[in-house]
Formats: structure tokens, sequence, C-alpha cells
């Protein structure tokens, strides 16, 4: 059931790219090695970015910001942090109400220099006189951080709006990370690697799932979750309005995709935790992490888990992979599915109704220990402000109280509803 994630959706038409300069905070040390990620300024740290694509720019409301959190020694903080938008230097596009800069967002080395990259979609940019017709943006990671952006067009703008609203980098074989984009169709475009600064691509194609899949993706994302090999080879695509939530597993043959889903997990699945209920968004986020073993674990976000008298409080399930997939029993310590609020001890806040607690998941070594932690979302927190939280690893998951990071402390207004920690990316 493996495949290469670049034969995983189907053809389209090449994009092109357009974009000036964007300056931000210094740097330092050398780049990594072309093909890692998570590193936007080559200081040996994996860093990561937080959306706020509901933070008001000026006097524009819903206009969005991102927020890059550098890495470094201990958990991260707000005082590592940057903030863009459309209205910083370089940025393509201009800030306007509405256009939600930040709704989705993606970190891989689009360009191969061994800087990571952030993309940025936008899916409420009015493109012409196509109303919410939605763009995407690269920035690229440079010794100074990100220091430029180009714009990816949309081949098809008259099928569907709001281009950009997902995102997802698939990772493969050939060491040039395809960009898969998502708007409100259940038809996903993507781009091949193979991106330049002067706007070339790798060509691009289309992956259309069976008739009977009808909703748009809310989240993607990619991983060797069944497999030891180093070779990126499945996808999972959250539905988390389909009932309580569904996410499929699509896999196939090396030369060609499977539009049939491999396996579905939901809440009622055995083994997962909690009950597949209307209104639990199960697979409104995902992440996937490399593990030390050679499989890859999947974080799923449960933004409208209630609990106890917390409505839509939100939680996260943590699943570990193995030899079968996500599905099956391991063998190893420590791999049972782990469930997390905001209730559970060493996690900063509290269960409060609205909070929407895995609104985003994101899972990364911020500070080199080699333990891979889990950053969580929750855009509802005070009336739609947003936090972020930080869980640590030794292995499994393993909360230690460390404090979340708040819009306030990273100069996001929160005038209005940021929703700051709605997307997770590095």
């Amino acid at each position: 059931m493996h495949q290469h994630l670049r034969t995983l959706l189907a053809t389209a038409a090449a994009a092109a790219l357009a974009g000036g300069l964007l300056t931000t905070t210094a740097g330092s040390a050398a780049a990594l090695v072309p093909g890692a990620h998570g590193d936007f300024n080559g200081d040996g740290y994996r860093d990561f970015a937080v959306a706020a694509a509901g933070a008001r720019v000026g006097e524009r409301s819903g206009a969005g910001q991102v927020v890059i959190v550098y890495g470094g020694v201990g958990a991260p903080s707000s005082a590592r942090t940057i903030n863009i938008s459309q209205n910083s230097p370089g940025v393509p596009g201009t800030a306007e109400s509405g256009d939600g800069f930040g709704d989705a967002i993606v970190v891989e080395d689009f360009n191969g220099d061994g800087y990571g990259d952030l993309a940025v979609g936008a899916p409420g940019e009015d493109v012409g006189t196509d109303t919410d017709g939605g763009t995407v943006a690269i920035l690229w990671g440079s010794e100074t951080g990100l220091t430029s952006g180009r714009t990816i067009n949309d081949p098809a703008p008259s099928s569907h709006d709001k281009f950009g609203r997902v995102l997802s980098a698939l990772a493969d074989s050939d060491g040039k990370p395809d960009l898969a984009i998502g708007s409100t169709t259940p038809t996903i475009d993507v781009y091949r690697g193979g991106f330049s600064d002067s706007g070339a691509t790798g060509g691009s194609y289309r992956f259309v799932p069976p008739s009977w899949v009808t909703t748009a993706p809310v989240s993607m994302t990619a991983g060797n979750i069944g497999g030891g090999d180093v070779i990126a080879d499945l996808v999972a695509i959250g539905s988390p309005d389909q009932d309580g939530g569904v996410v499929r597993v699509y896999s196939g043959a090396d030369d060609a995709p499977s539009a049939t889903p491999a396996y579905t997990i939901t809440q009622d699945t055995p083994g997962i935790p909690g009950t597949s209920e209307a209104g639990d968004r199960f697979g409104a986020s995902l992440a996937v992490s490399r593990a030390g073993y050679g499989y890859q674990n999947l974080a799923v976000g449960v933004p409208g888990e209630s609990l106890g008298g917390a409505t839509g409080t939100g939680a996260v399930t943590f699943l570990y992979g193995g030899p079968e997939g996500l599905i099956g029993a391991r063998s190893m310590a420590g791999t049972d599915p782990q469930f997390f609020s905001q209730n559970s001890p060493g996690v900063a806040g509290s269960d409060e109704s609205g909070d929407r607690f895995g609104g985003a998941v994101h899972i990364a070594d911020t500070d080199n220990d080699r333990n891979e932690d889990l950053v969580v979302g929750a855009p509802g927190e005070n009336s739609g402000d947003g936090t972020v939280a930080y869980l640590r690893s030794d292995g499994g998951i393993a909360p230690s109280g460390t404090p979340g990071i708040t819009p306030a402390g990273t100069g996001v207004s929160t005038t209005g509803s940021p929703n700051f920690g709605r997307m997770l990316a590095g």
C-alpha cells in the first residue's frame, strides 16, 4: 500500500510566479543541507509559523498575519518572534479586509537551497473581478530569514473559489517537494517540485477524489505512516464536517495513485480515544512527524470536542505509526494513542467553551534535544484572541507546563478576532 507522493494527485498546467523582497530579522550560521525544512534562517534550529488569519492589519479587519517563532535553546517563546503581513516589505499583495492571509500555511525547502520556505494562503483575496478567488505566496528563506516572495497563480480560477484555503507539502524521492493546494471543491491542485526564485516550477497536476467524496478538504498532511523507508508514501486528508469527522489515508502503486482510501479513521475506530459525535470535527487539523524508529506519527485535532460542561473546548489525539500504518497493535511500549485537552496535566490553560484547542497541530523538535514536541493552537481562546500551547516530548508526549504563546505577547492586534493559532507549520 505504498506510493510516491508526487504521483499521488493527477495533471493540470504550469504555475506562474511573481513577487519581490521581504526584509525580516537576521539569522546566523550556515544553511542546512539542501532539502532540509523548518529552519528559515539557517541557524541550525527548526522554526515554526503561527497564523492569525483574522488579525487586523492597520485599519484592515481580517487582513491576516503570520508570526514566525524561531527555534533555539529551551521552549519557544514570544521573545523569539517576528510578524509578517501582506504589508511587510516584499510580501506579494497588499493587506486588505477579509484577505485571510495565513488561513493556510506550510513549510518546506521548496527551492532546494537548504533554508525553510513558507507558503501562505490568502483565500479571501480578490483576484481581479473574482471575489474571494484566493492566492498563495511562497516566501523564501535565507541567512536573514524570509527574504523574498512569489505568488502562485490559480490554474482554474473559474472552477472554484478560495484557492489556498488548504495547503500541504509533499516530499518524495527526487528531493524536490511538491505543493498541494485546496479550494472550495474536492479537487486538489499540485505543483511539482523544482520551484525557483524566478518563478519556474516542475509543472503541475490534479488529484480528483472518487465522486462520493463531495466535500472540499479542510486539512491535508503527508508522510510515511505505514512504512520504514525514507520515501513519504501516504497522505491523510481530513473531512471534519462529515458526521463527527473522518480522516482518510490514501495509498497506491508507485506508478499511479489510488483514488480509493486505504482506510479511514474516526473516533469510533477501535483504539481511537473518544466517541464520534456531530460537531467534534475530528481531523480539522493534521500533522505528521518522523519518529526515530522509522515510522511516522499523526496528530489529529478535534477542535469541536465538548468535555465536561465546556462546549467546543477541543482536544488532540496523537496516533503512533507502525508497519500496519496507524491501525493495528504495536509491540513497542508507549505507542498507545494519547488524548490531550487543556485540562490534561501539564497543558497550559483549561477547558473552556469555544476555545477550539486542536484547531491547529504541529510536531517539531525546535530545541535540538532529539525529541519532537507537539504544538497546539487554540484559536478560540479568550473570545477569538487565540493562543498556542507547547507540549514537550520525552519519546512520548509528556506536557510539562510550558507557558503558551499569545497574540498580545507577539504584537498581534486583538481587535476583533485574530484567531491566533488557527494554523501552525514548520
